[in-house]
């Protein structure tokens, strides 16, 4: 993809300022190309030439369309060119006009012009009913409709899509049982005559092509794949060539062989494009092709192919569709040529068709009435705080009177940099909200800028939305190319993250806080938006406010490579306010009981950290105390990972910043693991948080944590994994043991937290001897995987390592002689993550992780006085269905 600069250099415009800033421009840019514009001039155009123009320009504006929206620039061949006295020419109108599916053009459009150049400013498309969720300029499918073949537009589709059956193609049937049988009757004989007729008429089965002519092959390469799909893609049916449309025989492709025919027509036919659906599965005999000779008097008369077309299980694309999206990403393409790429079929069916498998029946996505076309699904756990809630949370009531949040973060900051205040005051709106941070950089995982005091979003009605950034040194390059990113990066989230479909532009603005008198402090954009960019008033206000909510609150959920697809859960408030708000704390301990989502912040932060500090994964160590949780965590990539038996006995680690998870079962075995991560952290200047659940701690030792008195905490009380009537059995062994424990604030903790949403779940206590364990494990087994579930969702947690590995043995011979046994039966440890297998492993091993449905077998610790806690440990990695079997003394 060239950069700007190589751009300009190769179209011969050196010297031309405007293209070079433009590109610079905190938006999707394309360049179109030179046109010819106005109506008058593409009349005398070549057509050939206006044409390419009008396919150039189309496939900008339907990349951006599918895209987040965006800018087109137009370079005109014509320097008298006046957009005002000229218009654009009515066959690009058009043109246009078919990309919205003839919807109001001003509502994705803005035009204008600087000098040569025509601006084309593009709104992001968003679903509406029943338009689809993919501007389109071709779909390459074809359909049947009545005796014509039509070209499916994308509406059309859709309809096909609700009707289209998820089974195997079944065999074309015509519409009555006459026409079957005259059908057969001609493929029985052995040649067809010339003139004789079919005794058929065309219908939405049956198509005739006569072809008798000398190029009769190339027009059956032409149409063949046209016709297979249309058939296909309908109800079936019969595509007669060598016939005219009276019915009467005339052959065709004289001088070919019938086997050359017939391999041609086969090669012809391979490239169709099949996009199964569900659970179809490919079908290679599709068709039935038999050909007849044709005679005259006894002389060979060329053919007539019968072409039997039975109904796809799928979708039979001629080609891929004419529809493109943008291929880069932010921010890489701040000061590049965007380029579009073409959606192959099953990236387009994918889209349009909007499979998104939902991570699990406990999670709802966020119904959001119109969508941009690549807006990533956002889920929440149902029952949680509903989004508008959220947004209150975050900003507050937005009234006639300008509000600034987060408050007291804009306290701080005042405190910290005097003058602040002063140069804000100019800026600050009469309504609407004004959204402080340290860095808006940061919480778009885009690297700090250590120039940067703060950032700030305004958003007010009649205004642009505006991200300001703060500087504690003169503007320069590097201060407005990260503000241009940062601004870049949040309108694109705010559209494929929040969901966002109004007209948007994010402003960026340069403001300098020691800027000395009566000099300029600010430094702002090159174009100027059109005025239907502003913010309307407070409810357009509040609009964008939901979008920003999703934006500052999801964040991408590890399952996502595991079900295919890219999709975001939301933090509780609660959980946003430890990430937001204590960064700047050097040593922070992370308290939480079971289900608070200690480890999903642990890895959050762990993103922020190398945000923050502009660091690399080598400058970032997790630690934790079991290796199946650090090859879990080592999978993502975003750090070095240890377990704290490997960093007691490494002399020397060279890291910045340490995050520790599950620290309540770290031990002291070869020296002070705390004590050293302290002082790496504090040699470093680093970040050293820990996280951690007494009510999990699985032995009577000590864990090398300092006097709870002396920790700077941070308690978590909101419990989102833990499904109800788990949570309250863990409840009361928490009750059970803030009664034991000399960390009298634990009171407050058990006290506090509380289940926050609406998940029952399932859960069950029996007392079993060995073998019926064995059984009961075996059967429920069985029966959930009969229902659907995967074998990577359930898990069987024993008291020791060593206790597993005995129930593995019997567990896999029983359930062997299952009768209702359909696929083979794995099992696994907790170390192997990726597997699909039934996981069998120890309490300890899997802390940390979780499972659908687990079968905590036996949950007593050899230690004796940890009993409570051992459960705790094996009833929390359970987020669905808990069974806990006893073993029954059979002595």
């Amino acid at each position: 993809m060239p950069r700007v600069d190589e751009l300009i250099e190769r179209l011969g415009h050196a010297s031309d300022d405007y293209l070079r800033q433009a590109f610079k421009y905190p938006d999707n840019l394309v360049y179109a190309g030179e046109a010819s514009l106005g109506e008058e001039r593409r009349r005398k155009m070549n057509p050939e030439i206006r044409k390419r123009e009008r396919e150039n320009i189309s496939k900008a504006v339907c990349a951006l369309l599918n895209s987040g929206g965006g800018i087109v620039l137009i370079e005109s061949c014509d320097k008298d060119f006046n957009y005002i006295r000229d218009r654009l020419g009515l066959d690009l109108e058009d043109k246009l006009h078919e990309l919205v599916y003839e919807l109001s053009a001003c509502d994705y459009y803005d035009f204008s012009q600087k000098g040569s150049y025509l601006i084309i400013f593009v709104k992001t498309w968003g679903m509406q009913k029943p338009h689809p969720e993919l501007c389109t300029l071709d779909t390459g499918l074809h359909a049947r409709d009545f005796t014509s073949r039509k070209l499916l537009n994308a509406t059309r589709l859709m309809n096909i899509l609700e009707k289209k059956s998820q089974g195997k193609g079944k065999v074309a049937r015509l519409s009555t049982d006459t026409e079957q049988r005259i059908l057969e009757d001609l493929l029985a004989k052995e040649y067809l005559c010339l003139g004789q007729t079919m005794g058929l008429a065309e219908s939405d089965h049956i198509e005739f092509k006569d072809y008798s002519t000398e190029k009769s092959t190339q027009r059956i390469k032409e149409v063949i794949k046209q016709y297979a799909s249309a058939f296909g893609n309908s109800q079936g049916g019969y595509f007669i060539i060598g016939v005219d449309d009276k019915g009467t025989v005339k052959g065709c492709a004289r001088g070919t062989t019938s086997s050359e025919l017939e391999c041609k027509i086969k090669e012809f036919l391979k490239s169709l494009i099949f996009v199964h659906l569900g659970d179809c599965k490919s079908d290679d005999d599709f068709y039935t092709l038999t050909i007849k000779d044709v005679k005259h008097e006894n002389n060979h008369s060329g053919y007539v192919i019968f072409l039997e077309v039975k109904p796809f299980c799928c979708l039979g694309f001629v080609e891929n569709p004419q529809s493109w999206i943008l291929d880069s990403e932010p921010p890489d393409c701040l000061g590049k040529c965007c380029e579009a790429k073409q959606l192959t079929a099953s990236e387009w069916v994918k889209i349009v068709t909007n499979q998104v498998p939902s991570p699990e029946s406990q999670f709802e996505r966020l119904s959001i009435e119109k969508r941009p076309p690549l807006a990533k699904p956002v889920y929440r756990k149902k029952g949680l705080e509903k989004l508008s809630e959220l947004q209150d949370s975050l900003f507050g009531s937005i009234g006639d009177k300008f509000t600034v949040k987060p408050d007291r973060l804009y306290e701080d900051l005042k405190a910290e940099y005097p003058g602040l205040e002063d140069l804000l005051s100019p800026i600050l709106p009469n309504a609407g909200v004004v959204i402080v941070s340290r860095s808006w950089a940061v919480d778009l995982e885009l690297g700090s800028n250590p120039d940067v005091v703060c950032d700030i979003l305004l958003l007010s009605p009649n205004r642009y939305p505006t991200l300001y950034s703060v500087l504690n040194t003169e503007v320069s390059e590097n201060g407005l190319n990260y503000s241009q990113k940062s601004a870049f990066a949040l309108k694109q989230k705010l559209v494929n993250i929040g969901s966002y479909t109004g007209k948007l532009c994010v402003i960026p603005t340069v403001l300098c806080l020691n800027a000395e008198h009566g000099k300029s402090s600010s430094s702002g954009p090159v174009m100027e938006y059109p005025e239907t960019y502003k913010l309307d008033d407070l409810d357009t206000v509040k609009e964008l406010l939901q979008s920003l909510s999703i934006v500052i609150l999801g964040f991408r959920n590890l399952l996502s490579d595991k079900i295919g697809v890219e999709y975001f859960n939301l933090l509780t408030i609660e959980q946003y306010r430890l990430l937001a708000n204590n960064l700047i704390n050097e040593t922070l301990f992370v308290h939480g009981p079971p289900g608070t989502g200690k480890t999903v912040i642990a890895l959050e932060i762990i993103k922020r950290i190398k945000n923050r500090f502009n660091c690399s994964i080598s400058d970032i160590l997790y630690i934790c105390e079991n290796k199946p949780l650090s090859n879990y965590v080592r999978r993502y990539i975003i750090c070095k990972v240890m377990t704290r038996a490997w960093f007691e006995t490494l002399e020397e680690v060279n890291v910045k910043h340490i995050v520790v998870d599950e620290a309540q079962n770290f031990r002291l075995e070869k020296g002070n693991w705390f004590t050293k991560a302290k002082d790496i952290t504090i040699k470093s200047n680093g970040v050293f948080w820990i996280f951690l659940d007494h009510f999990q701690k699985c032995h009577n030792k000590f864990t090398g944590l300092p006097e709870w008195r002396s920790q700077h905490k941070y308690i978590l009380t909101k419990v989102v994994r833990c499904p109800q009537l788990i949570y309250s059995k863990m409840h009361e062994k928490m009750k059970t043991l803030a009664t034991k424990f000399w960390l009298s604030f634990l009171n407050n903790v058990m006290e506090d937290s509380k289940c926050c949403h609406e998940i029952e779940g399932f859960y069950t206590m029996k007392s079993l001897s060995k073998a019926n364990i064995v059984n009961y494990v075996s059967e429920n087994c069985d029966k959930y995987l009969s229902e659907g579930y995967a074998q990577s969702d359930i898990a069987v947690l024993c008291s020791t390592h060593e206790v597993a590995k005995e129930y593995r043995e019997q567990l896999d011979e029983a359930m062997s002689r299952l009768a209702r046994k359909r696929v083979l039966i794995m099992f696994r440890d907790a170390e192997e993550i990726s597997r699909n297998a039934i996981l069998v492993d120890s309490v300890r091993r899997f802390s940390g992780l979780e499972c659908l449905i687990v079968f905590a077998i036996d949950p007593v610790s050899t230690y004796g006085n940890v009993n409570e806690n051992l459960f705790i440990c094996a009833a929390s990695r359970a987020t669905g269905k808990l069974h806990v079997l006893y073993e029954k003394n059979t002595e």
